[in-house]
């Protein structure tokens, strides 16, 4: 099966644009109580999958597994993290063959910041994927070659006045009330 596939730079600039297309929903979702990232990773999916089809003029479904435990590779499947007990927000890529020059296999946590959530809390959330992300199972670059793994840590939260980024994430802006933090292991060339 032929899949859309999508590189970790263009993930955050999806977002970005996701969030400007769907801030209105978004602003009625984030309030609602227990949060709203299972929501955010799943619509984010399903938008990003129309746009790339779309865009590419085919009817490939998006190379995105969400909520993974495992990645499934031509042997069987290869544990996302060390700890068999986390599950990745989302995968990208790790349907597709290993192609040189195509996109990596892209790990990637996400955090939405609620209305009602502090900055401290949301930043200690981002620290908190950070770690995960550096718990990934060295049976995946193993698997997919250690040039073809990205992880990366995405959080979407409110866009105020002088917003300063979380330790080594950059910021980009979504609109007047969100933006995106990010981070990326290997670091994203802009």
């Amino acid at each position: 099966m032929a899949y859309n596939t999508i590189g970790p730079a263009d993930i955050v600039r999806a977002l970005v644009q996701w969030i400007k297309a769907e801030q209105p929903t978004i602003e009625t979702i984030s309030v609602f109580a227990g949060g709203w990232e299972g929501w955010a990773r799943n619509q984010f999916a399903l938008w990003l999958q129309a746009q790339l089809q779309m865009g590419l003029r085919n009817n490939n479904p998006l190379d995105v597994l969400t909520e993974a435990n495992f990645i499934p590779t031509a042997e069987g499947a290869v544990p996302v993290f060390e700890s068999t007990q986390q599950r990745a927000d989302l995968v990208f890529n790790a349907l597709s063959p290993t192609v040189e020059a195509e996109p990596p296999v892209v790990i990637m946590e996400l955090k939405c910041q609620s209305p009602k959530q502090q900055w401290t809390a949301f930043r200690a959330g981002l620290s908190r994927d950070v770690a995960k992300l550096y718990g990934v199972n060295p049976d995946v670059d193993d698997t997919f070659g250690a040039d073809n793994v990205t992880v990366l840590s995405a959080g979407i939260c409110f866009n105020v006045p002088n917003l300063r980024p979380a330790a080594g994430y950059r910021v980009e802006g979504a609109g007047n009330q969100y933006a995106v933090q990010w981070w990326a292991d290997p670091d994203l060339v802009d």
